[in-house]
């Protein structure tokens, strides 16, 4: 059994299909001095620009940084040019980094399953707790206490049809208890990816 201890952000796994994740990303530029600070498991949408910038919704599309575009896929790092180090990989977007070639590398299939810590403590591993979690949507924490990789995890377990994941399953391997975390695997609600939505970027 393993207990995670803290949110750890949205880890790609496998695939609807059945696939498991054999690590493909595409890249997407991020502008030279982008203000927020981006980490592995964070959720990234596109700007007019064409522009990556950190999606910082909790539930529905909606509002200056969760466009009708959609979520485009999870932040996995970045590489540019170092003026120190020369040309560099981070698993980290420090806020401000002055970078005019930064590129990053994003999960942006919509396929996709993640697995991500569940904040509540209202799932079980067993009897009709569990089995009543698969199938129902989540929204996401932005959890403010940066103490993982990321800090996102998902909460919220309802039929509400704007929350933009949907449990696939629970992670067997996963406990919950005092100062732990169950792990749920998600994957995106129906319309909530860029690469389903019809608005394009605006």
């Amino acid at each position: 059994m393993h207990a995670y201890t803290a949110p750890f952000g949205l880890d790609p796994v496998s695939r609807r299909d059945g696939q498991p994740y054999a690590g493909a990303t595409r890249e997407y530029p991020i502008a030279s001095g982008y203000a927020t600070a981006l980490r592995k498991g964070d959720l990234v949408y596109l700007i007019s620009d064409g522009t990556l910038a950190k999606w910082t919704g909790t539930t529905a599309l909606a509002g200056a940084d969760t466009t009708d575009a959609g979520i485009l896929g999870v932040f996995l790092g970045v590489s540019y040019t170092d003026a120190t180090y020369g040309k560099t990989f981070r698993t980290n977007w420090t806020a401000s980094t002055v970078a005019s070639d930064a590129r990053a590398m994003v999960a942006d299939d919509r396929d996709l399953i993640f697995r991500a810590a569940y904040v509540s403590s209202g799932v079980t591993i067993s009897g009709q707790t569990y089995a009543a979690t698969i199938g129902k949507n989540v929204s996401i924490v932005q959890n403010t206490t940066k103490v993982a990789s990321s800090d996102i995890a998902i909460s919220g377990v309802a039929t509400t049809a704007t929350l933009p994941f949907r449990v696939v399953d629970i992670d067997r391997d996963s406990i919950n208890s005092s100062g732990t975390y169950t792990a749920l695997f998600v994957t995106y609600n129906v319309g909530m990816h860029a690469w389903e939505a019809a608005a394009a970027v605006a």
